[in-house]
């Protein structure tokens, strides 16, 4: 879902005069480095969204114990009491990613076929985390990694997908670390910033892990403006929050033309203040 909105979301912004396709550096986390690849690609992003209709491979259910998903949800939660390092849970979310992993890696890898073989495209860049070390990693065009496999490993939720083995090493989606990397954008001068999360909880609602995945995100987005960044983010609105159940259904194929919708009807919302900034 989170593909279908952002794709809908930029197709939208530049209806109402809002060229993302102008930026001289693509930074993608998650669905955002599938989105992000195919814009800096040139591609039309509505007819990309071909490439997910083919049917997504599905976990077998566990035998006995909770599935990775659950082992994953669980983890945050208990982190969320600041009682560990942001480098220790990333480590522990590895060793879900592979112990939890639901299917081979792959075949998994082959969901990405549709960039297979494809060059580096100009000032594109993806983050993953390496699995064992929790380190963050950042792969562009000179690091010599194939563009499917770069993706997928940005991609690779733990207990959701299996970890991406490159270079010998196996990466994790780049969520794990912030769910925007907002921090990569460092040294730009106008700035935009998609999250396929909600930023802030309503009025009157406290989350200990919402607050916490949060506040690391808007640390990254202070810096930037604090940097002298010219930055406006963009968050699911009312009707996408509804859609994806607050996110709890984001990884439901059959959601994401839909998704695609309401994503190009939010940036109709959002496009006057966004060009304040790209468009100065």
């Amino acid at each position: 879902m989170g593909i279908g909105w952002e794709s809908g979301l930029i197709v939208g912004l530049a209806e109402a005069g809002v060229d993302l396709r102008r930026a001289d550096l693509v930074s993608g986390t998650s669905a955002g480095s599938v989105v992000g690849a195919e814009l800096a690609l040139g591609w039309d992003l509505e007819a990309s969204l071909a490439l997910l209709d083919s049917s997504w491979p599905q976990p077998d259910a566990p035998a006995e114990g909770p599935g990775g998903m659950e082992l994953l949800m669980a983890e945050l939660a208990r982190a969320a009491d600041g009682s560990s390092s942001p480098a220790e849970l990333r480590r522990r979310l590895g060793r879900i990613s592979v112990e939890a992993a639901p299917f081979p890696e792959e075949p998994y890898v082959g969901l990405y076929a549709g960039v297979s073989g494809q060059e580096w495209p100009a000032g594109y860049q993806c983050s993953a985390v390496d699995v064992e070390t929790g380190e963050p990693q950042v792969w562009d065009a000179g690091s010599g990694v194939p563009l499917d496999r770069a993706v997928a490993s940005s991609c690779s939720v733990p207990g959701i997908f299996p970890p991406v083995t490159i270079g010998g090493r196996r990466y994790m989606d780049g969520g794990m670390k912030t769910a925007l990397n907002a921090d990569l954008a460092a040294g730009h001068g106008a700035v935009v910033a998609v999250s396929c999360f909600a930023l802030e909880l309503p009025e009157g609602m406290s989350d200990p892990l919402a607050d916490m995945l949060n506040a690391a995100v808007h640390a990254e987005l202070d810096a930037l403006r604090s940097s002298g960044a010219e930055l406006e983010a963009v968050a699911p609105g009312p009707e996408f929050l509804e859609l994806s159940g607050w996110g709890l259904a984001l990884m439901d194929p059959s959601l994401t033309r839909e998704a695609f919708a309401v994503g190009r009807r939010q940036a109709a919302t959002e496009a006057e203040r966004i060009a304040a900034v790209w468009e100065a």
